[in-house]
Protein backbone atom coordinates (compact mmCIF):
# COMPACT_ATOMS: atom_id res chain seq x y z
CA UNK A 1 0.00 0.00 0.00
CA UNK A 2 3.34 2.38 0.65
CA UNK A 3 4.45 4.18 -2.59
CA UNK A 4 8.37 4.03 -2.89
CA UNK A 5 9.59 7.41 -2.55
CA UNK A 6 10.11 8.78 -6.09
CA UNK A 7 7.28 6.38 -7.54
CA UNK A 8 5.82 7.98 -10.18
CA UNK A 9 2.07 7.69 -8.49
CA UNK A 10 3.34 10.12 -6.17
CA UNK A 11 4.00 13.20 -8.16
CA UNK A 12 0.88 12.44 -10.52
CA UNK A 13 -1.05 12.58 -6.79
CA UNK A 14 0.80 15.71 -5.05
CA UNK A 15 1.19 17.62 -8.49
CA UNK A 16 -1.94 17.28 -10.57
CA UNK A 17 -4.68 15.52 -7.99
CA UNK A 18 -4.17 17.82 -5.37
CA UNK A 19 -2.66 20.73 -7.07
CA UNK A 20 -6.21 20.85 -8.99
CA UNK A 21 -7.75 20.31 -5.92
CA UNK A 22 -5.98 23.73 -4.33
CA UNK A 23 -6.29 25.40 -7.99
CA UNK A 24 -10.12 24.63 -8.29
CA UNK A 25 -11.69 24.06 -4.83
CA UNK A 26 -15.06 24.30 -5.84
CA UNK A 27 -14.46 21.62 -8.19
CA UNK A 28 -12.80 19.35 -5.36
CA UNK A 29 -15.75 17.32 -4.33
CA UNK A 30 -16.03 15.79 -7.70
CA UNK A 31 -12.65 15.34 -8.44
CA UNK A 32 -12.79 13.61 -4.83
CA UNK A 33 -15.67 11.60 -6.22
CA UNK A 34 -13.57 10.50 -9.35
CA UNK A 35 -10.65 9.62 -7.52
CA UNK A 36 -12.90 7.58 -5.24
CA UNK A 37 -14.26 5.46 -8.14
CA UNK A 38 -11.08 5.34 -10.13
CA UNK A 39 -9.32 4.07 -7.54
CA UNK A 40 -11.78 1.33 -6.50
CA UNK A 41 -11.59 0.22 -10.16
CA UNK A 42 -8.18 0.32 -11.22
CA UNK A 43 -6.12 -0.40 -8.16
CA UNK A 44 -6.59 -3.88 -6.43
CA UNK A 45 -4.19 -3.28 -3.64
CA UNK A 46 -6.62 0.10 -2.51
CA UNK A 47 -9.61 -2.29 -3.37
CA UNK A 48 -8.26 -5.50 -1.56
CA UNK A 49 -7.60 -3.39 1.73
CA UNK A 50 -10.73 -1.28 1.55
CA UNK A 51 -12.71 -4.07 1.39
CA UNK A 52 -10.76 -6.05 4.12
CA UNK A 53 -11.74 -3.48 6.92
CA UNK A 54 -14.61 -3.11 5.83
CA UNK A 55 -15.48 -6.40 6.26
CA UNK A 56 -13.66 -6.34 9.62
CA UNK A 57 -16.34 -3.13 10.80
CA UNK A 58 -19.13 -4.52 9.23
CA UNK A 59 -19.03 -7.78 10.75
CA UNK A 60 -19.47 -11.29 9.52
CA UNK A 61 -22.47 -11.20 8.90
CA UNK A 62 -22.27 -8.18 6.36
CA UNK A 63 -23.40 -8.48 2.75
CA UNK A 64 -20.97 -9.06 -0.22
CA UNK A 65 -22.82 -5.27 -1.60
CA UNK A 66 -22.71 -3.99 1.94
CA UNK A 67 -19.25 -4.66 2.23
CA UNK A 68 -18.60 -2.99 -1.10
CA UNK A 69 -20.53 0.20 -0.42
CA UNK A 70 -18.44 0.46 2.92
CA UNK A 71 -15.73 0.40 1.38
CA UNK A 72 -16.14 3.09 -1.70
CA UNK A 73 -17.29 5.11 1.22
CA UNK A 74 -13.72 4.80 3.39
CA UNK A 75 -11.80 6.17 0.01
CA UNK A 76 -14.65 8.86 -0.69
CA UNK A 77 -14.37 10.14 2.84
CA UNK A 78 -10.29 10.01 2.77
CA UNK A 79 -11.04 12.52 -0.48
CA UNK A 80 -13.01 14.72 1.83
CA UNK A 81 -10.39 15.10 4.51
CA UNK A 82 -7.55 15.53 1.98
CA UNK A 83 -9.12 18.25 0.62
CA UNK A 84 -10.49 19.69 3.97
CA UNK A 85 -6.82 19.79 4.81
CA UNK A 86 -5.45 21.01 1.27
CA UNK A 87 -8.52 23.52 1.42
CA UNK A 88 -7.46 25.20 4.53
CA UNK A 89 -5.14 28.55 4.23
CA UNK A 90 -6.23 30.82 6.10
CA UNK A 91 -8.98 29.56 8.49
CA UNK A 92 -9.00 30.72 11.95
CA UNK A 93 -9.24 28.63 14.87
CA UNK A 94 -13.11 29.31 15.80
CA UNK A 95 -14.26 28.90 12.30
CA UNK A 96 -12.57 25.32 12.81
CA UNK A 97 -13.84 24.79 15.75
CA UNK A 98 -17.14 25.85 14.58
CA UNK A 99 -17.80 23.18 12.62
CA UNK A 100 -18.25 20.64 15.47
CA UNK A 101 -21.89 20.91 15.86
CA UNK A 102 -22.29 18.44 18.34
CA UNK A 103 -20.14 17.99 20.92
CA UNK A 104 -20.33 15.11 24.08
CA UNK A 105 -18.54 13.76 26.58
CA UNK A 106 -16.73 16.78 27.67
CA UNK A 107 -17.78 17.32 31.28
CA UNK A 108 -15.89 13.57 32.63
CA UNK A 109 -12.94 14.95 29.89
CA UNK A 110 -12.39 17.82 32.42
CA UNK A 111 -12.74 15.51 35.76
CA UNK A 112 -9.99 13.63 34.18
CA UNK A 113 -8.02 15.98 33.49
CA UNK A 114 -8.42 17.91 36.62
CA UNK A 115 -6.67 14.81 38.26
CA UNK A 116 -3.24 16.48 37.29
CA UNK A 117 -1.79 13.99 35.40
CA UNK A 118 -1.99 15.42 31.86
CA UNK A 119 -4.46 13.51 29.21
CA UNK A 120 -3.76 11.55 26.35
CA UNK A 121 -6.64 11.93 24.23
CA UNK A 122 -6.99 8.50 21.69
CA UNK A 123 -8.60 8.73 18.22
CA UNK A 124 -8.89 6.98 15.35
CA UNK A 125 -8.71 7.92 11.75
CA UNK A 126 -12.20 9.02 11.21
CA UNK A 127 -14.56 12.08 10.13
CA UNK A 128 -11.60 14.92 10.46
CA UNK A 129 -9.09 15.09 12.91
CA UNK A 130 -8.08 19.20 13.06
CA UNK A 131 -11.47 20.43 13.57
CA UNK A 132 -11.23 18.42 16.95
CA UNK A 133 -8.19 19.78 17.64
CA UNK A 134 -9.36 23.22 17.15
CA UNK A 135 -11.92 22.49 19.46
CA UNK A 136 -9.86 21.57 21.95
CA UNK A 137 -7.83 23.85 22.08
CA UNK A 138 -10.82 26.59 23.10
CA UNK A 139 -10.06 24.84 27.01
CA UNK A 140 -6.44 23.54 26.17
CA UNK A 141 -3.45 26.15 25.97
CA UNK A 142 -1.27 23.26 25.00
CA UNK A 143 -1.57 20.72 22.74
CA UNK A 144 0.93 17.72 21.51
CA UNK A 145 0.19 15.26 18.77
CA UNK A 146 2.32 12.49 17.73
CA UNK A 147 2.11 12.04 13.88
CA UNK A 148 3.87 10.26 10.88
CA UNK A 149 4.88 13.07 8.34
CA UNK A 150 2.75 11.93 5.11
CA UNK A 151 5.00 11.47 2.08
CA UNK A 152 2.86 13.70 -0.36
CA UNK A 153 4.80 17.39 0.08
CA UNK A 154 1.94 19.62 -0.86
CA UNK A 155 -0.34 17.75 1.97
CA UNK A 156 2.42 17.37 4.51
CA UNK A 157 3.09 21.51 4.00
CA UNK A 158 -1.12 22.19 4.55
CA UNK A 159 -1.14 20.10 7.22
CA UNK A 160 1.73 21.40 8.87
CA UNK A 161 1.10 24.83 8.49
CA UNK A 162 -2.97 24.47 9.51
CA UNK A 163 -1.51 23.14 13.18
CA UNK A 164 1.07 25.53 13.64
CA UNK A 165 -2.06 28.12 13.22
CA UNK A 166 -3.71 26.06 15.60
CA UNK A 167 -0.88 26.20 18.20
CA UNK A 168 -0.46 22.53 18.25
CA UNK A 169 3.05 21.18 19.54
CA UNK A 170 4.11 18.55 16.58
CA UNK A 171 6.20 15.80 17.54
CA UNK A 172 7.44 13.24 14.62
CA UNK A 173 7.23 9.59 15.61
CA UNK A 174 10.75 9.32 13.53
CA UNK A 175 11.77 11.65 16.51
CA UNK A 176 12.06 8.36 18.58
CA UNK A 177 13.21 8.48 21.95
CA UNK A 178 13.42 12.55 22.02
CA UNK A 179 9.35 12.53 20.97
CA UNK A 180 8.46 9.76 23.59
CA UNK A 181 10.18 11.58 26.22
CA UNK A 182 8.65 15.36 25.32
CA UNK A 183 5.49 13.20 25.60
CA UNK A 184 5.64 12.16 28.45
CA UNK A 185 7.23 15.86 29.70
CA UNK A 186 3.91 17.30 28.70
CA UNK A 187 1.48 14.74 30.70
CA UNK A 188 3.73 15.50 33.71
CA UNK A 189 3.23 18.87 33.15
CA UNK A 190 -0.25 18.05 32.73
CA UNK A 191 -0.60 18.74 29.37
CA UNK A 192 -2.40 17.19 26.27
CA UNK A 193 -1.15 14.21 23.96
CA UNK A 194 -3.72 13.66 21.05
CA UNK A 195 -2.81 10.26 19.21
CA UNK A 196 -4.11 8.04 16.63
CA UNK A 197 -4.55 4.29 18.26
CA UNK A 198 -5.87 2.49 15.47
CA UNK A 199 -3.17 2.22 12.93
CA UNK A 200 0.93 0.98 13.09
CA UNK A 201 2.48 3.93 11.35
CA UNK A 202 6.19 3.47 9.46
CA UNK A 203 8.49 3.66 12.49
CA UNK A 204 6.06 2.96 15.48
CA UNK A 205 5.65 -0.70 17.09
CA UNK A 206 2.48 -2.64 17.65
CA UNK A 207 1.36 -5.50 18.70
CA UNK A 208 -0.58 -8.58 18.12
CA UNK A 209 -4.08 -7.44 19.34
CA UNK A 210 -7.72 -8.82 18.98
CA UNK A 211 -9.58 -6.14 17.17
CA UNK A 212 -13.13 -5.93 15.39
CA UNK A 213 -13.46 -9.66 15.87
CA UNK A 214 -10.23 -11.09 14.08
CA UNK A 215 -7.57 -12.27 16.23
CA UNK A 216 -4.37 -11.47 13.78
CA UNK A 217 -4.76 -7.65 14.14
CA UNK A 218 -1.53 -5.66 14.56
CA UNK A 219 -2.54 -2.22 16.48
CA UNK A 220 -0.14 0.24 18.16
CA UNK A 221 0.52 0.17 21.79
CA UNK A 222 1.93 4.09 22.54
CA UNK A 223 -1.44 5.04 23.77
CA UNK A 224 -1.22 2.62 26.68
CA UNK A 225 2.07 2.43 27.30
CA UNK A 226 2.05 6.10 27.24
CA UNK A 227 -0.41 6.30 30.00
CA UNK A 228 0.83 4.37 32.02
CA UNK A 229 4.49 5.63 32.16
CA UNK A 230 2.69 8.27 33.81
CA UNK A 231 -0.49 7.78 35.23
CA UNK A 232 -2.39 9.46 32.77
CA UNK A 233 -6.28 9.22 31.88
CA UNK A 234 -7.04 7.92 28.39
CA UNK A 235 -10.48 9.44 27.00
CA UNK A 236 -10.91 7.88 23.39
CA UNK A 237 -12.62 10.68 21.22
CA UNK A 238 -13.67 10.31 17.93
CA UNK A 239 -15.06 12.68 14.89
CA UNK A 240 -17.69 11.87 12.72
CA UNK A 241 -19.36 13.58 9.90
CA UNK A 242 -23.36 14.46 9.57
CA UNK A 243 -23.23 15.79 6.12
CA UNK A 244 -21.24 18.77 5.96
CA UNK A 245 -21.58 18.96 10.09
CA UNK A 246 -19.45 16.89 12.20
CA UNK A 247 -19.94 15.18 16.00
CA UNK A 248 -16.88 14.93 18.26
CA UNK A 249 -18.01 12.21 21.24
CA UNK A 250 -15.79 12.04 24.04
CA UNK A 251 -16.16 8.80 25.91
CA UNK A 252 -15.56 7.23 29.07
CA UNK A 253 -12.21 8.02 30.53
CA UNK A 254 -10.20 5.25 30.99
CA UNK A 255 -8.07 5.27 33.94
CA UNK A 256 -4.07 4.34 34.74
CA UNK A 257 -1.79 4.21 37.41
CA UNK A 258 1.67 4.53 36.89
CA UNK A 259 2.76 1.00 35.61
CA UNK A 260 5.91 -0.44 33.96
CA UNK A 261 5.30 -2.91 31.57
CA UNK A 262 7.24 -4.89 28.35
CA UNK A 263 6.36 -3.77 25.71
CA UNK A 264 4.90 -7.34 24.83
CA UNK A 265 2.49 -7.37 28.11
CA UNK A 266 0.43 -4.33 26.79
CA UNK A 267 -1.53 -6.18 24.56
CA UNK A 268 -3.20 -7.84 27.30
CA UNK A 269 -3.63 -4.63 30.19
CA UNK A 270 -6.63 -3.70 31.14
CA UNK A 271 -6.09 -0.17 29.93
CA UNK A 272 -5.12 -1.68 26.21
CA UNK A 273 -8.50 -3.46 25.95
CA UNK A 274 -10.82 -0.98 26.88
CA UNK A 275 -9.05 1.43 24.50
CA UNK A 276 -10.19 -1.38 21.45
CA UNK A 277 -13.66 -1.37 22.77
CA UNK A 278 -14.02 1.88 22.40
CA UNK A 279 -11.87 2.32 18.74
CA UNK A 280 -14.52 -0.82 17.83
CA UNK A 281 -17.25 1.27 18.71
CA UNK A 282 -16.62 4.23 17.28
CA UNK A 283 -15.74 2.05 14.13
CA UNK A 284 -18.77 0.29 13.97
CA UNK A 285 -21.24 3.37 14.47
CA UNK A 286 -20.02 4.88 11.13
CA UNK A 287 -17.86 2.24 9.44
CA UNK A 288 -17.58 3.96 5.91
CA UNK A 289 -15.99 7.16 7.85
CA UNK A 290 -13.41 4.50 9.02
CA UNK A 291 -9.84 5.71 6.72
CA UNK A 292 -8.59 2.10 7.01
CA UNK A 293 -6.65 2.76 4.18
CA UNK A 294 -4.11 0.14 5.56
CA UNK A 295 -3.52 -3.34 6.11
CA UNK A 296 -4.22 -4.40 10.13
CA UNK A 297 -4.51 -8.46 9.83
CA UNK A 298 -1.07 -9.60 10.31
CA UNK A 299 -1.71 -12.75 8.02
CA UNK A 300 -2.19 -10.14 5.28
CA UNK A 301 0.50 -7.50 5.28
Amino acid sequence: MTLSAFHPARLVIDHLYFGAICSMPALAPAMGRAVAIGGMAAVPAWRSALRANARLALGPQASESEVRAVAAGMLLNMQRSIADILLSEGISTDALASRVKRFSGQEQYHAAHDRGRGVVVASAHMGAFEPSIALLRKFEPRIHVLFHPDPMPRFERARSALRQSLGVIEHAVSDGVSAWAALQDALRANEVVVLHADRVMPMQQGSRIPFLGASDTVLPTGAVRLALACGSPIVPTFCYRNGDDLEVEMMAPIYCEVESLRSAEVACHPAQRALVTALETAIRKHPSQWMAFMQVREGRQ
